[in-house]
């Protein structure tokens, strides 16, 4: 996600000239267009589709985040704030979460927003008709299933009581920030819109294709995989953005300095700055650069379904990465080497669990497992990220040192993740923005990001359902330590390292908390804009 290496300042300036010259994912986009604000924005790689029930990936959060809003949401230190719900009530049980709702707030075609909103959102997603690649988020709630799908038609207990107050009744007692987690990454859809949608408007992609929410910015124009338009909501409960227009550009990495340098790009949004241009970025006057540390991982994708690809030989994998020489060299120290998706930020974090190198005994585990000598195993890796790519390279000749021949197959995230999920892969490498939360990683064990394939009700699973029925800390600190352990132990995925979020952003933006940006919660409505 992020990168570093030195910068020559001649090879800058051929980029800054060929920046100019040319497109780099939809144009050149001045700061203002006949007196209007304009703040555009750069991420490295394509929304999948506007499908809000189903998010893919990070790049579609960033589209997501500007047009809807969720119940709640996430801030830098793992607490939450509200969003739409104002505040919220726990029961002494912990088995009913009531949200009271804020208040003025309309969707962006003037209809006012209420419970029903949630309520009527929280069904069709969980409605076993509609396609959905995350309804994971459900798991807790009563009358849902394990994997979020209702038990039978609206069996899902989520009820408007009136107006303005929603209450979820939990399927057993749930610690609330599991819970609310869950909540934040849950979009809330238009009742008077959706609410005659049958499961096969859902599915259309052509439904979505001009999205509505209640978010701080209006949907306006897209040319699909280069840029997304959208206008100001004068009209947002929590104050109309201080810009006119704001763009979202699909900016290949290798480009991303020379629109910061020359002002075509205002910040750098999901990706961050290329570590190969972080030094030349803080020299920059026109620049402000924050390096914050982050939850956010790179981990190596290990097809457990595959016979050759067992515990003993995921294990090897995992003794034959250098991790040390990714971070200090690939990440110039901008991040941390891990072996479990928990890294030290987190409270539930075990020391005890540490990265190892070990070459040698990789190879006296790949003899014990009788690794086939001419297994060559497929490394899908996605391009448009140059600091994963050159991971996925040092990784590829660690490998080779212990034996193990790969061949990378290189293509964009969405082929590349549809690779995995179908699994077609050997080896594949993919981030996620991590968690402070051990508990987030159950939905990397389930469903349809089971992108390892390890078995549905194994040990690591087991493991995070007990420590999610626990209600304070100390009680689940001792069962997430045992699970680090046994991730460290079972290799369901080769976690590589933390990366730093190198933020780089114009200085003609103020009031910019890019500590949020770790947690997907970039705020764009609360920037201000110099004229």
């Amino acid at each position: 996600m992020k990168k570093k290496f030195t910068v020559l300042l001649a090879f800058v300036m051929i980029l800054v000239l060929a920046c100019g010259c040319s497109n780099s994912g939809g144009g050149e986009e001045p700061a203002s267009e006949g007196g209007e604000k304009v703040v555009t924005v750069a991420m490295p790689s394509a929304w999948s589709d506007l499908y809000p029930l189903g998010e893919v990936n990070y790049y579609d959060t960033v589209i997501f985040d500007q047009v809807y809003d969720s119940l709640v949401a996430q801030e830098p230190d793992g607490s939450y704030s509200g969003d739409l719900a104002e505040s919220w009530d726990v029961n002494d049980e912990s088995t009913e979460v009531t949200f009271h709702l804020a208040d003025n707030v309309k969707w962006h075609d003037g209809e006012a927003f209420s419970a029903k909103d949630v309520e009527t959102s929280f069904k069709m997603f969980a409605d076993p008709d509609i396609k959905s690649s995350s309804r994971y988020y459900l798991r807790y709630i009563a009358g849902c299933d394990d994997s979020g799908v209702e038990e039978s038609a609206d069996s899902i207990k989520v009820e408007a009581l009136d107006d303005n107050t929603v209450k979820f009744t939990l399927k057993s007692p749930t610690f609330i920030d599991t819970f609310l987690y869950d909540m934040s990454n849950v979009y809330i859809l238009p009742d008077h819109i959706i609410k005659d949608y049958t499961a096969e408007d859902v599915n259309d992609a052509n439904t979505w294709t001009k999205p509505m929410g209640t978010g701080a910015f209006i949907y306006a124009d897209a040319v699909d995989g280069e840029r997304m338009e959208f206008t100001a909501n004068p009209d947002y409960f929590r104050g109309a953005p201080d810009m006119d227009k704001l763009v979202v550009r699909v900016v290949d990495s290798s480009a991303v300095l020379a629109g910061l340098m020359n002002g075509e790009i205002d910040a750098v949004m999901y990706g961050g700055v290329p570590l190969d241009d972080w030094a030349m970025a803080q020299e920059q006057d026109n620049l402000v650069c924050e390096s914050n540390p982050s939850t956010g991982y790179q981990m190596l994708i290990i097809n457990s379904q595959k016979d050759y690809l067992n515990e003993k030989v995921r294990q090897a994998i995992n003794l034959a990465i250098n991790r040390d020489a990714l971070v200090d060299q690939l990440l110039q120290g901008e991040g941390e080497s891990i072996v479990t998706p928990i890294c030290s930020l987190s409270q539930y974090y075990n020391d005890k669990v540490k990265a190892e190198y070990d070459p040698d005994k990789a190879k006296e585990l790949l003899a014990e497992a009788n690794f086939p000598a001419d297994q060559k195993l497929t490394f899908y890796v996605p391009t448009g990220n140059a600091v994963r790519e050159k991971a996925a390279a040092m990784i590829v000749e660690d490998l080779k040192a212990v034996g193990i021949e790969t061949e990378i197959v290189s293509q964009d995230f969405s082929a590349v993740m549809s690779a995995l999920q179908n699994g077609d892969e050997d080896l594949g490498i993919v981030a996620s923005g991590g968690s402070f939360d051990p508990s987030e990683s159950l939905e990397m064990l389930t469903g349809a990001f089971n992108l390892c394939k390890f078995p549905e009700d194994n040990e690591l699973q087991a493991l995070l359902k007990e420590g999610n029925k626990k209600l304070t800390f100390e009680e689940r600190q001792p069962i997430f330590a045992e699970f680090q352990e046994k991730v460290a132990e079972q290799v369901p995925y080769g976690y590589l390292f933390t990366t730093n979020n190198l933020v780089a952003y114009n200085n003609r933006l103020s009031n910019v908390n890019t500590k949020n940006f770790a947690q997907f919660n970039w705020q764009i409505h609360t920037w201000k804009v110099a004229d």
